[in-house]
This record gives structure tokens, sequence and C-alpha cells, in this order.
């Protein structure tokens, strides 16, 4: 069966990247058939009912037939036209073309957006260098329960949305929070839809390193009636995703410089090596409802119900093996050409670890909404509340046992590190001691209430158009319960007596069955780890149990109140222009209750600590667009934003893993960051699905929040901990530029072909834990791109997607010196690039069959402590592959 799977595979991926070279050549269908992609109603086959086409564009347009990705292009490219600031969008057919199946995987399609990678899928998110971003749905703010403020983008679905907005420049009528911009989630609406639908799709994913098949799945039904009391509509849809995934990592440790190692000479030396192999599995799922009543042509009501829940089941299994301190075999070591960088050498007695570990996490998120939409067209007032509940659980445990290593060899000269042994039988129990069982859960709550009220108002004017008005209040409060327990065996025990707690390392192709790493060594045996804990502290004889820990736990509400103005421009003689130029006055109110540990003379004290912090902020905005010819226009716009400091940031708790030596608190004396912003964006627009920009974009944050350590004694053990305090302002400035087309032009089939591409590159500093010290922005390329071949013709939809970013800091590390004291150096994470592709094929108007690949590369992540002969970590996810129908009816 794993023959037949990966060959299966390997087929696959051959067809994926060859697609973006083949011609179509299907069977021709109808052309003017509804597709109706992903339960889009059939008016994407038409003109975006907001997009300005000239008479000569009409024309050159007149004999294509606008569906599939060129629908989703003019879609997207109508809403970045005719946006009141700057504004970046993916529609529904885009995300669903390509095997993006969380939003952050669509999002990094668009130009000024990085992402992360999680295990192989989209991350966390940053645009233009700044990852404190808002997120809204259907515009209302929106977050995951977890020590922070934003929404954890993974959670949703990509095959609920309608489409995504990316905001990069603020207007007064925008909830304030994100310095980097906002995320607006776009859901779909019943009145919208071209009465009864149903659409769908069905998939199976193949992982290649775990080796398994999973499954995925989506529906949405939806109808509209005309009834005595007016329109109605509803809508419903659900989304399941399954993803069994794999990671192996092989992590050298950080460096020191010793002069003991080659006479006469300091070598730059890594401390050991750690090998974890990572599995597990995750499942997304989405629920959405929506029902909207229009009893007159001017009035509507709606409410809508949103559910999102991700779970990511995880095991870690692998050898810990540091070697600070240990005499090496005279004359083992070696070092990389022209550098005094260790690069082979062979350690004496090394004291190594196996682990085994479980994390387990879950996010539950819940929106219920509704509100009202009154407009008589030279005046419109709107009305919403919102309630949000929030769950987010962390389980982690993790059981150690403790082994001699007579000869360890740190290899680092391939492509891939190698710690290998002699001199030791892993497979014999009686060669281990027990060594640490840590349990750690964090639990998270958090709620949202939110009412809103805007008015908007039509001025016949030759230059004012118009005014906009509104007011907000939102009360959220968050509470956090941490539980802890750490055991340590009080002698050196011999872990044959704990037999049951143990088993054989179940993989034995780490890093693709690279033979120098050591094979069937014991680890702790996880399902116990996760199922039956307390029957691991059983046979432990530990009777002490997990506890909560009353130093961490917080309690914190917050209420802000919110208004606004703005006024609206419009001049459509001579230099034609459209402008908003508005204020957003927020009050913030928070109150912070928590607890505070404090040792003196050797007693540990737990004080109850509460805080209040009120201020008032005001946030001007303006944002004008220059209709240069009627193809051409200019945007500028300058504002100032800000982002609230998390509130695990915020807490006066301290968290402590014994374990590790590490501990974490807060400062609830944090401010707000605050930005001025600068933006300024030319727009080409030569078809409906053409167009070329270039942007410029400037950047000053005050308050930038990091990172600085201090060591605390705490019942009896030596902690570092670390704590987030605002420093100086920092500057982030970049350009962007990209464009879409379809080669209408060549002929037939070869019109068919289309490009999509962007170029972003950013450049920052801003302040580090190192006084007088600058750095780059963490995890910010000053590079990236995105380049996309398309193809669409004949029932034929294929597309080929690649997405670079250059190297950037992963953060410092201070590197012990020889001679004393240290040196901080950056810690790099190369530059990669990530290949997606898409085949998709009508067999009916109504009925596609999809092939879809992620990863097809195999990237390896690699970073390395300020030079490439330095190494740090090297890392290989699944390629992935995905196979199925979509449908509509």
């Amino acid at each position: 069966m794993t023959v037949q799977r990966n060959l299966f595979a390997d087929v696959a991926v051959v067809a994926l990247l060859a697609s973006g070279a083949l011609p179509a050549h299907a069977a021709d269908r109808d052309a003017n058939s509804s597709k109706a992609a992903d339960g889009v109603a059939n008016a994407q086959t038409q003109t975006p009912q907001d997009q300005t086409i000239t008479p000569a564009q009409a024309d050159a347009a007149s004999d294509i037939v606008v569906t599939g990705i060129r629908a989703s292009l003019q879609s997207a490219q109508a809403r970045k036209r005719n946006a009141d600031a700057i504004v970046d969008s993916i529609v529904a057919d885009d995300i669903g073309k390509l095997p993006d199946n969380n939003t952050t995987e669509a999002l990094q399609r668009i130009s000024g957006i990085q992402v992360s990678r999680d295990r192989g899928e989209g991350g966390s998110v940053a645009i233009r260098g700044l990852s404190q971003v808002l997120t809204t749905l259907d515009g209302r703010e929106i977050f995951t329960a977890g020590g922070g403020r934003g929404y954890n983008l993974q959670d949703f679905p990509a095959e609920q949305l309608a489409g995504v907005d990316v905001y990069k420049t603020p207007t007064a009528d925008l909830i304030e929070g994100g310095i980097g911009g906002v995320i607006d989630l776009r859901t779909r609406r019943p009145l919208d839809m071209d009465g009864f639908v149903v659409s769908g799709s069905l998939r199976g994913r193949y992982q290649d390193l775990v080796d398994k098949v999973s499954p995925l799945g989506s529906l949405l039904i939806s109808d509209k009636w005309n009834t005595g009391a007016g329109e109605m509509g509803l809508l419903v849809s659900g989304s399941y995703q399954e993803r069994a995934f794999r990671s192996d990592i092989e992590a050298v440790g950080a460096p020191s410089e010793r002069n003991d190692l080659i006479t006469g000479r300091t070598i730059v030396t890594p401390n050991g090596d750690y090998e974890p192999l990572i599995d597990g599995k995750r499942r997304r799922i989405g629920l959405g409802a929506t029902f909207q009543w229009k009893p007159t042509p001017e009035l509507e009501f709606y409410a809508q119900a949103g559910y999102q829940e991700f779970r990511s089941i995880q095991q870690q299994r692998g050898l810990n093996n540091p070697s600070n301190g240990l005499s090496v075999v005279p004359g083992s070591v070696e070092t990389f050409d022209g550098t005094d960088d260790f690069m082979r050498g062979t350690f004496q007695n090394l004291s190594a670890s196996t682990f085994g570990v479980t994390r387990d996490t879950y996010d539950k998120n819940q929106q219920y909404s509704a509100g009202f939409d009154w407009d008589r067209g030279a005046a419109r007032l709107t009305g919403d509340f919102t309630y949000q509940h929030s769950t987010n659980d962390l389980y982690y445990t993790e059981q150690d046992l403790k082994v001699t290593i007579p000869l360890a060899t740190l290899d680092l000269s391939g492509k891939t590190p190698t710690m290998s042994f002699d001199g030791i039988d892993l497979t014999d129990i009686n060669n281990y001691t027990l060594g640490y069982t840590v349990r750690s859960e964090n639990h998270y709550t958090g709620n949202s209430y939110a009412g809103r009220l805007d008015g908007e108002f039509e001025i016949d004017s030759p230059f004012l158009s118009g005014f906009k008005t509104g007011a907000r209040i939102q009360k959220m409060d968050t509470a956090f319960t941490p539980i802890r327990f750490f055991y340590q065996p009080s002698t050196t025990t011999s872990a044959a007596g704990y037999s049951s707690l143990f088993e054989t390392m179940p993989f034995d192709d780490f890093f693709q069955s690279n033979p120098a790493f050591p094979q069937g060594y014991f680890t702790a045996i996880t399902s116990s780890l996760r199922n039956d804990f307390d029957g691991v502290r059983n046979a432990l004889g530990v009777s002490a149990a997990p506890a909560v820990d009353p130093a961490s736990v917080y309690d914190m509400s917050e209420t802000t109140v919110a208004g606004y103005a703005e006024m609206l421009f419009k001049v459509d003689s001579g230099l034609r222009f459209d402008s908003n130029v508005g204020v957003r006055f927020i009050k913030t109110s928070l109150n912070i209750d928590g607890n505070q540990r404090s040792t003196v003379g050797g007693v540990t004290t737990i004080t109850p600590q509460t805080y209040n912090n009120d201020y008032v902020s005001v946030l001007p905005s303006a944002n004008v667009r220059f209709h240069l010819t009627d193809e051409l226009q200019l945007r500028l716009a300058a504002s100032q934003t800000l982002t609230r400091p998390n509130f695990s940031q915020l807490s006066p708790a301290f968290t402590l893993v014994p374990a590790q030596g590490q501990g974490s608190g807060g400062n609830p004396n944090l401010e707000p960051l605050r930005a001025d912003q600068l933006d300024a964006s030319l727009e080409y627009y030569f078809s409906p699905t053409g167009s070329l920009y270039l942007a410029g974009f400037y950047r000053k944050v005050k308050g930038f929040i990091f990172t600085s350590s201090n060591r605390q004694v705490i019942n009896g053990i030596d902690y570092v901990i670390s704590q987030p305090t605002n420093g100086d302002d920092g500057k982030i400035k970049g350009v962007e530029v990209g464009g879409q087309t379809f080669f209408d032009f060549l002929p037939a089939p070869f019109d068919g072909f289309g490009v999509q591409a962007n170029y972003t590159y950013i450049d920052s500093s801003t302040p580090s834990a190192i006084a007088n010290y600058t750095t780059p922005l963490p995890n910010l390329s000053k590079s990236s791109f995105n380049i996309s071949g398309l193809y669409e013709k004949y029932g034929l939809s294929i597309r080929v997607a690649y997405n670079y970013r250059s190297k950037y800091l992963s953060g410092l590390y201070g590197l012990p010196l020889a001679a004393g004291g240290s040196q901080n150096i950056p810690i790099y994470r190369k530059g990669y690039g990530w290949l997606d592709a898409s085949i998709n094929y009508d067999v009916t108007p109504n009925v596609t069959l999809t092939l879809e690949g992620s990863n097809l590369l195999r990237t390896r992540e690699f970073t390395y402590f300020d030079q490439t002969t330095r190494p740090n970590n090297i890392s290989i996810d699944d390629r992935q592959v995905m196979a199925g129908v979509r449908f509509t009816f």
C-alpha cells in the first residue's frame, strides 16, 4: 500500500510540475455555462457593478467569456481599483483553485504579506513587516483566546470565504488595532446568490513523510424567497479538514568559544544537537449560517452565526545531546576551510537524553451577530451587535530518559548535520536512567460584546460629496489559568524497573533514513502521556498531581468607546480626484487582576495585584485618489494607527518552566504601539483583468515592544525571566510592484495563458534588548515575490504558484567568549521558495475534478548563527498532494 501511495504521489507531483508548460487540448464545451465556483453566484460571470471600464476596454473584452480564474481576477481587481483606501483583495474562486486550506496560505499571494510556516502550512501573517494585524469577519473584530488580541487565521477554513480584503491604509470608519493593517474575511450572503444553490467539495490529501491520506470536505446550501413580508434568504455552510503531518528537525546547539580543542586556536563550537521527529494530526472545522430579511427594498435585517474549531494533536520523539564542557578525542576536531568554526569532532562521555512529548492544542471560536441596514440612497444607517466566545487550551507533557554515550561524533559537513554514537547499546533499557517528567496546561477563555451604529450621508456639492459618522463600544474580557507538574527523580534511578512506560522509537527513517542518526533507542510512550497521565504518575510513585500555578493566573477586562467623523470629497472636472479625510477617537479602559511572586530570604510569597489604565487616542487619516486618466490613478495616504499590547504581555504574573530553567512575565505598564504612516500607490488598469501597480510606504512605530531578560532564583531553581518592555522608535519603509494579465492577443489555444506577479522590498530598523543596538524587524525578509502562471480554456484550469522570501532575522544570541563575557550575534533564516500547483477540469458545467499539490519542492528550513558555517536548525515537512471533486448545482 505504501509503495502504491508513493507511486501515486510521484506521478501527481510530476503532473503538477509539468502542468505549467503544457497547452490545453481539451474537449470544448459551452463557454457560457454557469460555474458559480465555490458557491459564488452567476454574477461572477458579469462585470462587477462597482468597476469603471472604459469603452476601449469594453470592446477588447466583448468576445471574452469571464468565468473561473478570469472572474476571480476581475472581481479582485475591481475591488482594489474602486476601494477608498489602498486595498488588495482575493476572492473565493482564486482561493478555491489553489491548495490553500486556511486563510494564511491564501494571503501569501498578496504583495507586502509574508507568512511563517507551521508544520508545513501557513501560520502567522505580517503586513509590510508588521505582525500587529487586526482581523475582522464581515467588518467585525474577531479574536482567538490565547493571550493575544489577534485571530489565529489557521482556524478559518478557506472554503467558507467569499473573499479577503487587506487594508494597508486605514480610514476613520475602520476599527482601530492594527498598525500593520486590517484583514477582513468576507463570507457569503444568501441574497447575493442566484436562488437555490448547493455547492461543495470532496477531496483526499496524501502527506508523503507521514504516509497517510486525510479527508477534506465542504458544503454550502443557500436559497432565497419572495414572501408577503418581503424577500428572505438563508445560507448554511460547513467545512471539515484533516491533515496528518510530520516534520523532521535537526537542531544544532548554540555555539560558544573554546580554546581547548585545537592547540593555539579558539574554535566556535556548538553545544551538541537536538533531534526531534514530530508527527501528528490536525482537524479544522468551520460552520456558518446567515439569515437575511428585506421587508422593503430600503431596509434589511440580518443574523449570522459562525463556529471554527482547530485541533492539533502532536507527538514529538527524539534525542537531546548537549556537549558543552565535554572533552574530545584528541585530533578529532576539524573546522570549515578558512574559518575557526567547528565542522566535525568526537566528544567523550556525553550525557544524552531521549524524550517523548505530547503537545495538543484546541481552539474554539464562536461569533453571533445581528443588525440592520437602512439605505435611502442619499442617506444610509447601519447598526450591528456581536457577541464572541473563544477558548484556547494547550496540553504539554514530556517524559525523558537519560543515557551516557562513551563516544559521540558531531558532523556538520553534510547537507544535514548528524550526531552518531559509539560504545553504547541503545536497544537495552538497562543503559537508561529516569529523567524529568513534566506536564503543563494553559487554559484561556475570552469574551467580547460589541455594538456599533454608523451613518453615511450624501451631499450635493461640486466638491464635498458626503459625510460619515459613527460610534462603537466593545467590552472584552480574558482569563488565563495555568496548571503545572514537575517531577525529577532525587537519585539516579534505573529505567529498567519502569519499562512499561517506554517503547522503542517507532520511526526508523529520520531525515529519509539517514544512516548516521542513532536508531532503536527508547522513548516515552506518548499515548500514555496523553491518555493516562495519572497512570504514569502512579507508575513513577509520585503522589503529587498537576495543580494550578496561582502566581500565573490573571483576569482582564477592557472597554473601548470609539467615535469617528469622516468627510468625503469628489471633483469630476479638471484634475479629477476623490478623497476621505477623517479622525477616530477612542477611549480605552483596562482593568488587570493578577498575582505576583516574590522571594525574600528564601521564602516565596504570592501577592494579588490590580492595575487600572485609562487613555484616549486620536487617530487622523486621509486618503486621496487622483484619476490621472481613465486607466491611471494615483493614491496618496497619511494616517496614524495603534496596536494595544497583548493581554499576556500586560499580565503581572510569571509563568515558570522548571525543566528548562525558563520563565516569562508580563508588564502591566506597557503602552500601546503607535505608528505614523505615509503611503503612495500608482495603479494602471488596462483591461478588466489586467493591471500594473507601484506602491511605496513608510512607517514610524513608537514604543516597539521587545523582551529583556534577567535572572531570578525561585524555590531554589535558577531561572532566566523574560519580560516585555517598550523601546525606542522603529522605522519601516519599502516598495511593492506587481501586475496581472491574460495574453488575449495570442492565437488560440495560447490566449488562455496568463500571469500574476508581485515583488516587495522592505527595509526596517527597530530597537532590541541590547542597549543602543538596532536590528531589522524579526521574521521580516527584505525581499519577497510571488509569481503564478495561469491557463484557463476549454474547461481546463491550471495554476502554478511560486512564493519566495529572502533571508530574515530570527533573533539574537549571546555567544559566550572563551576570554569571558559574550558577543551578541544574529540568528538568520535562509531564504526559501515554496511551490504550489493545481489542475482543474470541468467534467460538466457543474462538476470539476481537481488535482492540487503543496510544498512540491520539499523546501528545507535552514537557520544559522551569523554565518552558514554555524548551522542552527534544519527541517523538512511533508509534500502534499490532493485530489477530488468540486460541484455546484
